[in-house]
């Protein structure tokens, strides 16, 4: 992962004071120990990075035993920064002794910047520029996130200033690479429809400091597939989803199999998992985050129906999502394949209300108003992510606790980074980051005069 920034290993565990040298019949006694034991001895836990830079300097074999890419340096990493493990996979080959070096560079480095900015910034918002410095740090960003994380844990309350400007950065340093993520998605071509990945970026980009991955969210999801294969096996013991293995995208054609997916889905997810459309508390943004929706069980239409579609395309049945107003739904289609089909040879799926089966007419009732065949039509994935983030937006106006606008800020941003000529919103960025004394320099010449610009957006949902 990381490319050996400093020259020597003793730079980052120097040599301490030097000591008599062992007796020879002491160390002759140690080394002649089977290297598995010696291993054990090295990797216990009580020794440190700089006793191990001494006991490899005492003779060869020692010093082969601590060789960069062995047992003993990756022990010392995994004791000293262990929740970096999990970006290392098993098969790779990791010279431990210059991940180390690197990573301790990085811890130092990440302590200067956030010093820095307690003495520059103490009495003021960090400007747009502020940031510079952090932009132009060499060596892997994932260690200068460690530290930060390592400063935020700091016991009691102890280095409290550090701490405030160890979670801006943090904040801000995940936003611009989460942000940079989701354009080179919304990249993608038209028929690419990973509707699941495109949600997980809005997520994380709200909440940045929260441990949010598609892997974990797809890893919960496949747990609710493995529910619903068991449920299906009951009903079809020979169903063709059944065969499917992790990550195919297989399409089931035949109807009566799809209904029988169906079916299995509404149980495992409705009466054995017991998730729902959250009635009582509708307007809360917690509903449309992806790991809040797994972890509460509850959402509104257009997570809850995000879920439902992951799991049936999943297991073979070919949903799609339609962008009704007032009401995400999914549709399922009941025509025979090659002929020309119209609003009427759908059935219309809730997933807010317990995966329900729709027609046209229920659909208008659901809402309340007569609407036009091109509002059940199929929408690609920007469309959806445009009204999640338009939801998050008309949230965002309704903030009047939290006196940051934080959740105004973050869809403002998400929404310009899908359509950055919204001019509009643009001036709407400008006048609030005005207004709260923010980066002044982006408010630019913004009309203090002009109504609200997100006055006329509904709160479709």
């Amino acid at each position: 992962m990381a490319a050996a920034v400093v020259d020597s290993a003793m730079e980052v565990v120097p040599a301490l004071v030097e000591e008599a040298a062992p007796e020879a019949a002491g160390l002759s006694c140690l080394v002649n120990l089977p290297g598995e034991v010696l291993e054990y001895i090295l990797c216990s836990g009580s020794l440190t990075a700089a006793d191990i830079g001494r006991v490899s300097s005492t003779c060869r074999r020692l010093r082969e035993l601590c060789q960069g890419s062995g047992k003993v340096w990756k022990e010392q990493f995994r004791v000293r920064w262990p929740s970096l493990m999990k970006h290392y996979s098993p098969t790779d080959y990791v010279n431990w002794l210059e991940e180390y070096k690197v990573r301790q560079k990085a811890g130092l480095e990440a302590r200067k910047i956030v010093a820095s900015f307690s003495k520059r910034f103490f009495s003021e918002h960090v400007p747009c520029n502020g940031f510079s410095d952090i932009e132009n740090l060499e060596g892997p960003e994932i260690f200068f996130e460690d530290e930060l994380v390592c400063i935020l844990n700091m016991e009691g309350r102890k280095a409290l200033t550090w701490k405030y400007y160890a979670k801006k950065i943090l904040y801000y340093l995940r936003q611009q690479k989460i942000l940079n993520n989701l354009k080179a998605f919304l990249q993608q071509p038209d028929d690419y429809e990973s509707y699941l990945e495109g949600a997980v970026y809005i997520d994380q980009y709200c909440n940045p400091l929260s441990d949010i991955s598609l892997k974990d969210i797809q890893a919960q999801i496949d747990s609710i597939v493995e529910l619903v294969c068991k449920t299906l096996r009951g009903i079809n013991s020979r169903h063709p989803s059944l065969a499917f293995k992790a990550g195919e995208s297989s399409m089931i054609m035949e109807i009566e199999l799809q209904s029988q997916v169906l079916d299995a889905m509404n149980h495992v997810l409705y009466d054995q998992l017991k998730f729902k459309g959250n009635r009582m508390d509708y307007y809360n943004a917690l509903n449309l985050y992806m790991h809040q929706v797994l972890i509460r069980r509850t959402g509104i239409p257009i997570s809850m129906s995000l879920l439902y579609l992951t799991i049936a395309r999943q297991l073979g049945v070919p949903l799609e999502p339609v962008n009704f107003p007032s009401h995400f739904l999914l549709r399922w289609c009941q025509g025979a394949e090659g002929t020309t089909l119209d609003i009427f040879d759908y059935i219309y799926i809730d997933a807010f209300g317990k995966g329900k089966q729709l027609t046209v007419k229920e659909c208008e009732y659901l809402i309340g108003q007569h609407v036009t065949a091109a509002l059940y039509g199929v929408v690609n994935v920007k469309k959806v992510l445009q009204r999640m983030v338009g939801n998050l937006l008309s949230l965002g106006k309704r903030e009047g606790i939290d006196q940051s606008y934080q959740l105004l800020r973050d869809s403002l941003d998400l929404y310009l980074a899908m359509y950055p000529d919204q001019v509009q919103l643009l001036l709407l960025q400008a006048r609030l980051y005005f207004h709260l004394g923010i980066w002044p320099e982006k408010a630019g010449d913004a009309p203090f005069g002009q109504q609200k610009a997100l006055s006329a957006l509904p709160d479709r949902v």
